[in-house]
């Protein structure tokens, strides 16, 4: 199977409100911020691209409002995966055909209102977008 790349969005809420009971490890382990993900279509041909320098743009409400490139995720976004990989291989588990890894952001966090709408467009990938309902 071809491993697809695709733009995406993750969404992020935040539950907590007295972050000064809680440890770093469990902020870590919690995944605290994840909420979810927007897919844009994936991509089998991505190869070729030059990821840590693809450009990230997002829009909220159609003003621009973030920008980035690949390199802002551990330097290139395959460092993240290879690190995710290696970790799990460490438990003696592997990622699987199908499964879906966020390798993180290449643009800033934004907090979003109800009604807002958001899209992110990397170089080479397309686009991912959403309104928040």
């Amino acid at each position: 199977a071809v491993a697809e790349c695709m733009a995406a969005i993750e969404l992020v809420d935040d539950r907590y409100v007295d972050y000064t009971k809680l440890d770093a490890a469990s902020l870590i382990a919690d995944d605290f911020f994840g909420a979810g993900c927007v897919l844009g279509e994936p991509r089998g041909d991505w190869q070729a691209l030059d990821l840590a320098a693809c450009a990230a743009f997002m829009t909220v409400n159609g003003k621009a409002a973030s920008r980035g490139t690949g390199a802002l995720v551990l330097g290139h976004p395959l460092e993240a995966l290879a690190w995710l990989a290696n970790s799990l291989a460490e438990r003696d588990k592997t990622l699987k055909a199908g499964d879906i890894v966020m390798t993180g952001s290449m643009v800033e966090t934004r907090w979003l209102e109800p009604g807002d709408w958001v899209d992110v467009t990397v170089e080479g990938l397309g686009v991912a977008a959403v309104t928040v309902t």
